[in-house]
């Protein structure tokens, strides 16, 4: 197989995976209550099918990156395809909500998979010098996947074909199949011989499932004490992974490799700070153009597309002119971008004309794009190539586990003056990440000078 083929197919299941995997957290969210009547169930027992997929995407994405380094990123990729499209299928079948739930379950399993691989196939099995633009291309199905799901769900419920909203996936993973079954025979991975952390991964669901429970309950304040004390068990659980795996010598998440490397905490810290300010992004804007502008469900959809356009455009610039040993000024660049479009929608109000609204949606997406393909560059250049499976695990695990909504509901009194603040906390958050981001790379300057 020439080294062209090769690219396209490996970028085709990566991309595809990430795109799959990212589209099914949002696409259900529309039909909830479409569900609820067609099931006869409460609206809390059909939000499970929302929780379900999310939990056991973050529970899972460790370990199936830990795996692909000791079996191979192709075939737990093949894996995540095959355990994502049979639960698409089952979803599309389902006639209870019990039997939704849990082929939801299956299907965020599969997204594990898919997840946890997507980098590490870029990064270990194309060329270098081709690295940078691959990863461009994978920023952009990572920030596709959560708008297009939401407009593609709301389609099928208007035109009365709810179950294409799981069996639409089915092409698309089946096509993923062949390829990554011809990659298999054609092509030879690194694999890295280590023992399973089972009791890792047992810590980390616990930590993980504790973390998201917790977070769930804030959002209503009537469970504000038992959301706190939940959280407050995850970081037991999460003190407890740290301590016992900085003396494992194969562990689910190699501290060790990060504290050795200071610099990775804070390419983390940069992850989070983004994950929760695009579920911000994705969250807000709705209801600005819904709610408070009166605008109807269709031009809102056209209208939210300004952070999707942004940052594909500028995903692939980005791809283009990085390479590969500019991660940093690119990073740095994103983040700047990203705190400039923030202070404008702090400051928006809803006398401003839509389009300059949608301008700063717009501005958002441009800085996402040159912050993102950088970013999990850099995180996957942390480790050697027998750990990029579990590096990139890492990385899309942090930037899932995201708290936007429960800000949104906590300040849930007023709408506009609740959309300010949580534009203002998300502000602080990226202008504290880029101060320290700069600061940190002065520093790194003046030591090696």
């Amino acid at each position: 197989m020439n080294d062209k083929v090769k690219n396209k197919l490996i970028i085709t299941i990566a991309g595809m995976g990430m795109l799959l995997s990212t589209l099914d957290t949002g696409i259900i969210n529309v039909a909830l209550p479409f569900l609820e009547n067609q099931f006869h169930t409460s609206t809390s027992v059909a939000a499970l099918s929302v929780t379900g997929y999310t939990m056991s995407l973050a529970i899972f994405i460790l370990p199936f990156g830990y795996l692909s380094d000791r079996y191979g990123k192709l075939k737990l990729s093949l894996i995540g395809l095959l355990l994502f499209g049979v639960g698409s299928v089952l979803c599309g079948l389902a006639n209870n909500m019990i039997a939704l739930i849990s082929f939801r379950i299956l299907q965020g399993i599969g997204a594990a998979g898919l997840q946890a691989t997507s980098a590490a196939l870029i990064t270990t099995l194309i060329e270098p010098k081709h690295v940078p633009s691959a990863l461009g291309i994978l920023g952009i199905m990572i920030g596709l996947g959560p708008v297009l799901g939401p407009s593609i769900g709301g389609l099928f419920l208007a035109l009365h074909l709810w179950r294409l909203i799981f069996w639409i996936n089915v092409p698309f993973a089946a096509l993923g199949l062949i390829c990554n079954y011809f990659l298999i025979k054609n092509v030879s991975e690194q694999q890295k011989a280590a023992p399973f952390d089972l009791w890792g991964s047992v810590i980390n669901a616990l930590s993980v499932m504790s973390l998201l429970s917790g977070f769930s309950l804030l959002s209503n304040r009537r469970n504000l004490i038992p959301g706190v004390v939940l959280i407050a068990i995850s970081l037991l659980f999460a003190l407890m992974l740290y301590i016992m795996e900085t003396k494992r010598n194969f562990a689910l998440i190699d501290f060790k490799g990060l504290n050795a490397t200071p610099k990775s905490w804070l390419y983390l810290l940069q992850t989070v700070v983004f994950g929760f300010a695009s579920a911000m992004i994705f969250l807000l804007p709705p209801f600005i153009f819904e709610e408070l502008l009166k605008l109807n469900v269709g031009l809102t959809g056209l209208l939210v597309l300004g952070d999707p356009v942004g940052l594909v455009i500028f995903s692939r610039l980005s791809g283009k002119y990085n390479d590969g040993h500019q991660n940093t000024r690119f990073s740095l660049l994103g983040l700047s971008i990203i705190a400039v479009a923030l202070a404008g929608l702090c400051i928006a109000n809803q006398y401003w004309p839509v389009l300059a609204i949608t301008l700063l949606l717009f501005i958002y997406g441009v800085g996402g794009g040159f912050f993102q393909p950088a970013n999990i560059a850099a995180i996957m250049q942390v480790g050697d190539q027998a750990s990029q499976g579990s590096l990139g695990s890492l990385q899309r695990m942090v930037q899932n586990i995201s708290i936007g909504s429960t800000v949104l509901n906590l300040f849930s009194g007023r709408l506009a003056t609740s959309i300010q603040i949580n534009w203002g906390i998300t502000l602080a958050m990226v202008v504290v990440t880029l101060v320290m981001s700069m600061i940190f790379k002065r520093r790194s300057m003046a030591t090696t000078g």
